[in-house]
């Protein structure tokens, strides 16, 4: 059985834990961003589109186009583009 670690130790683990976790949530939020923009992008591929990405996701049309909203980068167009 190993000893018990002394107070510095835990410290030191407990602050590595923590970082390991911020880093996590931190790719987790750039994941989600990165993939929410993808589907923005494919969801005007064509007429339909839209249903289709959400019947594969097996979600709500409806929550496609929020969480497309809430991810949508400002420099991404929302429709389409004049010429």
């Amino acid at each position: 059985m190993t000893p018990r670690p002394d107070d510095q130790t835990r410290a030191e683990l407990r602050a590595l834990v923590a970082k390991a976790s911020q880093h996590r949530d931190a790719e987790h939020d750039r994941v989600e961003t990165e993939f929410w923009q993808t589907i923005d992008a494919l969801q005007s591929s064509y007429h339909g589109a839209q249903q289709d990405i959400a019947d594969a996701l097996t979600i709500k049309r409806n929550q496609v186009l929020r969480q497309t909203k809430r991810y949508r980068s400002n420099d991404t167009p929302t429709g389409p583009t004049e010429r």
